[in-house]
């Protein structure tokens, strides 16, 4: 009889631990779907140490393996808005009012996209210049550096197309700004061949 409840009293207590060690994965937070367009007030919240914040923000808890695959992401301190998102292994470059950008290179593995990384901004560098040519044809470009918590910067340039539209009405309803991405080569040979109003 003391051998038959000692065997119990042992089986118990492995599945005590065993629930234990599941919710102790569980509480770094990398289990909870945080949206990617949350309000500017949510985005600083730690979600884990605050859950009573969660149904506020939209930030739900996934009960299975998809949590893997859920986009995460970490905001840029500028220009304002712009954010890395990851899904799955893609990293996109977001602005606001305007199509992603997918990133490429090394920079995909050295950027960390845990909870705790969620509440620290990148703090990337921006330059933005604008060019005029002879016939007043405005060009505007930009050349972000992206450092990684690997300790390197990545550089990254882009031009913003003027936006098309025979009146500011259309022009807005046309997808915002459509930032096309460019080589740094060219993105420095226009600044040396041209003069550049730096904003």
């Amino acid at each position: 009889m003391k051998c038959k409840l000692f065997f119990l009293t042992a089986s118990f207590l492995l599945v005590s631990l065993t629930q234990l060690s599941g919710c102790a994965g569980s509480s770094n937070g990398e289990d909870l779907e945080v949206p990617t367009n949350m309000p500017p007030i949510c985005r600083d919240i730690d979600f884990v140490s605050q859950p009573d914040m969660r149904e506020m923000c939209g930030v739900r808890k996934v009960h299975n393996r998809a949590y893997k695959n859920i986009p995460q992401q970490r905001y840029l301190i500028k220009p304002a808005e712009t954010s890395i998102v990851k899904t799955r292994d893609n990293l996109e470059l977001r602005f606001q009012n305007a199509l992603p950008l997918t990133l490429e290179g090394p920079i995909v593995d050295e950027l960390e996209f845990s909870q705790d990384k969620r509440l620290q901004k990148i703090i990337n560098t921006y330059d933005y210049h604008e060019i005029y040519s002879k016939g007043n044809k405005r060009l505007r470009i930009f050349k972000m550096g992206i450092p990684t918590d690997k300790g390197n910067v990545y550089h990254f340039c882009f031009r913003v197309p003027e936006r098309k539209g025979g009146n500011e009405r259309t022009r807005s309803k046309a997808m915002g700004n459509h930032i096309e991405a460019m080589t740094c080569e060219d993105y420095d040979m226009l600044l040396q061949n041209n003069v550049a109003d730096k904003r």
